[in-house]
């Protein structure tokens, strides 16, 4: 057996479904998310559309998260559904390091890692994931890739199929049909957080303007106004491509192909020093720990 998934993207509405049927059979925390919709808009009006793409982990057959974790709490079972065990997770943050997708996250109530494990518990008993039993479309395909006669083994020997970040090497089992440079690498178009929909986000790189137009920064002009959450509003800019130049995506230039992330999961980056700097602090405190508790034993301290 080998499980994978399709997400069709010609008939996603980008309606949430998933993510809210991921989040009440997992019991799901606030804040943090198994399975979430992104949503990019291209083009100009009137010919302008907006992009839905449904994002988890990728069920790898080579998963990177599996090799690194120090502790194995992370696992591939025999059906190919790389699975999690909080039981045994230390919490150190490297699978999320090795993962190239952003799938896995830190569960803030239990402080271990976690990320779509599949619905194992319902296929184990002949059910199909929520995600895939939920979805008003039928958008979501899951299944036995290794059984011809499965309706993801047709989908995927007729339909042409991408995947994200193929050379990566993992050889992801999350595929895409109609899946597109814009939505599948998170970089490929800008984000827009002070546009972003349904939420009060700051915004990572915009200059505070006062409620009459001039910039804050400079103290002239009232107050800035504030939502009702008490984040700053800030201005609506443009949309486009940013002023450094046209968007480059998969090596060709969009000059006049409008590109911006309207909605996503914010999700902190977890790699570059935090995580390596956690892991050898960690291994220095064990190591120490395991020393004296052999020097004990011993008699010598």
């Amino acid at each position: 057996m080998n499980y994978g998934f399709v997400i069709d993207n010609r008939k996603c509405i980008g309606c949430h479904a998933c993510s809210t049927a991921c989040k009440a059979e997992n019991e799901v925390p606030l804040g943090v998310y198994r399975t979430w919709v992104k949503y990019v808009e291209t083009g100009r009006y009137p010919d302008a559309r907006r992009h839905f793409q449904v994002t988890r982990c990728n069920h790898c057959a080579n998963p990177p998260c599996v090799r690194i974790c120090p502790v194995t709490a992370m696992y591939q079972r025999h059906d190919g559904i790389v699975e999690f065990d909080p039981r045994i997770c230390i919490g150190c943050k490297a699978c999320m390091q090795a993962c190239p997708y952003d799938a896995i996250y830190i569960d803030p109530e239990t402080h271990t890692a976690a990320k779509c494990h599949y619905c194992s518990h319902r296929v184990d008993i002949g059910l199909e994931p929520a995600c895939v039993v939920v979805c008003p479309e039928h958008a979501i395909l899951a299944g036995d890739m290794d059984d011809p006669t499965s309706e993801i083994s047709r989908t995927l020997a007729t339909q042409n199929v991408t995947v994200r970040k193929p050379e990566q090497g993992t050889a992801p089992k999350l595929f895409y049909i109609e899946g597109n440079d814009w939505v599948l690498h998170p970089t490929a178009s800008e984000a827009r957080p002070e546009s972003f929909l349904w939420a009060d986000v700051i915004p990572l790189h915009a200059t505070p303007v006062a409620a009459n137009g001039s910039n804050g920064a400079h103290g002239a002009g009232p107050a800035m106004k504030q939502a009702h959450s008490g984040v700053a509003i800030y201005p609506g800019q443009a949309q486009g491509s940013p002023a450094g130049g046209p968007i480059v995506i998969g090596g060709g230039r969009m000059a006049e192909h409008m590109v911006q992330t309207s909605y996503n999961a914010q999700h902190k980056a977890p790699w570059h020093w935090p995580v390596p700097a956690y892991l050898v602090t960690k291994g220095i405190g064990a190591g120490l720990f395991m020393v004296l508790a052999l020097g004990f034993g011993l008699g010598i301290a």
